[in-house]
Order: C-alpha cells, then structure tokens, then sequence
C-alpha cells in the first residue's frame, strides 16, 4: 500500500508538471479577449449608434466583457481584416440591446457598425 502511494504523488506530480495550471478557455473566449485589448477606431456611423445607446467609448470597452464572437456570421479570413459579429451572451441580452460588427486588423481593432436589437429609435444612417 506504501509503493502504491508513493507511485500515486508521484504520478499526480508528473501530470501537474505536465499539464500546469492550463486553463479551459473556449477559442471564442480568447478571441474576444483579444478584440477587447487592442487599440478601437469607431466609425462615425458606431459612434452615433453609441450616443443613440447614451453609451460612450469606454463603457463599450468594459462592456465587451459581457459578449461572444458570433462565429456563424462571421468572416474572420475576410482580407485586409477579419470581420467579427459580436452578440451579448444569453445571460445579458437583455442588458445589451445591440450587436457590434468589428473588424481585426493586425495592430487595430475598428468597430464599424453597431446593430440596436430593441425599440431604441435611431436615425444613423
């Protein structure tokens, strides 16, 4: 029973060595953690959508915390950028009323267009 216990931590040992702390993050996560660190470029048509939202550019940033890559109506090979469409996820949708289509650049991350979902009258065009 001792060589089995000792044959066990030793074990245990090995794969924490192995494996570490790794963590189990979906590529959608990560994506938008990526989106949501690089440097913004608002289009003038999101920005007016954005006051429409009574919403400015920082609360937008924090914000992306709450939403998910919509990877069905995305085209993230499309060139120069990659254009991403980025929904709340279900726990928030209803704190979020809008969808945001971004496009990834290299070194830049500019959002495009902003699509209110709710009631909310806009006249952007």
């Amino acid at each position: 029973l001792k060589f089995y216990g000792i044959g066990f931590f030793l074990g245990i040992l090995v794969v924490y060595a192995i494996f570490g702390n790794r963590s189990c993050t979906s590529p959608g996560e990560i994506k938008m953690h990526e989106l949501a660190s690089q440097n913004y470029i608002i289009s003038e048509k999101a920005k007016c959508k954005l006051n429409c939202l009574h919403k400015n550019e920082a609360l937008l940033r924090l914000e992306l915390r709450h939403f998910e890559v919509n990877y069905d109506a995305s085209t993230p090979q499309k060139k120069p950028c990659g254009e991403y469409f980025v929904s709340p996820k279900e726990e928030f949708k209803g704190q979020h009323p809008y969808q945001i289509m971004i496009l990834d650049c290299d070194t830049f991350t500019r959002i495009d267009d902003i699509q209110i979902i709710s009631a909310i009258s806009c006249t952007c065009q």
